[in-house]
């Protein structure tokens, strides 16, 4: 008998922010498969590793190299590892930061797994956005209010995007923190912007407003703010 791939979301950081199915997958799963991307990566293995004893660990490696050929290419190569271990009726766990269906590189590989007749199951995980809202005490969205999920990374229509109605949420900003920054600050929204570091991690930083950001990490390099940051934007102010 064949195996099974799952792919479980373990959430933005706090190992208690596991869901219980999630928990209950990893451990029924012999194989775990950890992606290796240069960034979060290290971080999902930390948040199930007290879970991991005596499983065999399979370390996939993604391109983060912006050709698409070679992107494609090592998406394949880890989709190929897996099969092997499916083939062998082991099941498999992916996990990934987050969930699985948002900004993951687990998708790509569950589409190709797919195809080949194997099958798969997504276990869904909170999201770093959904984390922070909760550790602002604010709602992302209420009402009819839209909500927009941008990644930090597409600067170049940065502006395009933020003249879509409701309210933000740029993930990853990384190195594009200080563009975005600016362009909201333009726009009148630094009273409206929230910033989160490092959600739920060690090292928890959460900033009311973009004056009170900039204050904070004062004598810091704004466009090293890095992977763990994101950015919440309120299209309307808060109603009092």
């Amino acid at each position: 008998m064949k195996g099974k791939l799952y792919g479980i979301g373990v959430g933005p950081g706090d190992p208690e922010l596991l869901t219980i199915k999630a928990v209950n997958t990893i451990n029924k799963c012999s194989v775990i498969a950890v992606p290796k991307t240069g960034k979060g990566e290290r971080t999902a293995f930390s948040i199930v590793e007290q879970y991991l004893g005596g499983k065999e660990l399979l370390e996939c490696r993604f391109a983060m190299d912006r050709d698409m050929a070679k992107r494609k290419e090592a998406r394949q190569a880890a989709a190929n590892e897996i099969v092997q271990f499916l083939e062998a009726g082991k099941d498999v766990g992916y996990i990934t930061l987050g969930d699985p269906t948002t900004y993951s590189t687990y998708m790509y590989v569950h589409e190709i797994i797919v195809a080949l007749g194997f099958k798969a199951e997504v276990i869904p995980g909170i999201t770093s956005f959904a984390g922070a809202a909760a550790a602002f005490g604010t709602a992302l969205c209420e009402d009819d209010e839209v909500l927009t999920i941008i990644p930090g990374r597409h600067h170049g229509t940065i502006s395009e995007l933020l003249d879509c109605p409701g309210n933000k949420v740029i993930m990853k900003s990384g190195e594009s923190l200080s563009h975005v920054i600016r362009e909201l600050k333009e726009r009148g929204y630094a009273d409206r912007t929230k910033i989160a570091c490092r959600v739920s991690l060690d090292g928890q930083r959460l900033y009311e407003s973009i004056e009170a950001y900039e204050a904070g990490i004062s004598g810091e390099n704004v466009t090293n703010a890095g992977y763990f940051t994101l950015v919440i934007v309120k299209e309307q102010p808060p109603t009092t």
